[in-house]
């Protein structure tokens, strides 16, 4: 049977719980910006149109305002994922350590190369703990 937390490319369902706690300030920031923009952009050019260029001017304005919340949102969800996805993934490493599996080895991405350390020193450790062991 599979283990799906070994499977790469599932980590998006478990960054998902932090998107809040380390974007929400930024979504909730950027969206009041793009409403407040949308809104005095209407004002200022509300006595300058006609009756129909104005329900076009709402359409464009609410269409972009749309836009532009689900573009933050998505980049949020991303972003979050590159962030928190390396904690998990050590923190799961801990775990299988902890329940007596001493040939974990610590994997990032590739596109995570700054992270590159941190892997070489868990794998080291995890052969110093086998050899000292004789386990594995």
């Amino acid at each position: 049977m599979v283990n799906l937390q070994q499977v790469r490319g599932t980590g998006v369902r478990y960054t998902l719980p932090y998107v809040l706690r380390f974007s929400g300030v930024w979504i909730l920031l950027t969206t009041v910006v793009v409403i407040v923009f949308a809104v005095t952009s209407y004002l200022v050019m509300f006595d300058r149109l006609n009756e129909g260029a104005r329900q076009d001017l709402i359409l464009v304005l609410s269409v972009q305002t749309a836009l532009a919340i689900l573009a933050v949102i998505l980049l949020a969800v991303f972003s979050t994922h590159r962030l928190a996805g390396p904690l998990i993934g050590i923190r799961r490493a801990m775990e299988d350590v902890k329940a007596g599996d001493l040939n974990r080895q610590l994997r990032f991405r590739s596109s995570d190369p700054h992270l590159e350390e941190i892997e070489t020193a868990f794998n080291e450790m995890m052969a110093s703990i086998r050899a000292r062991t004789g386990g594995g």
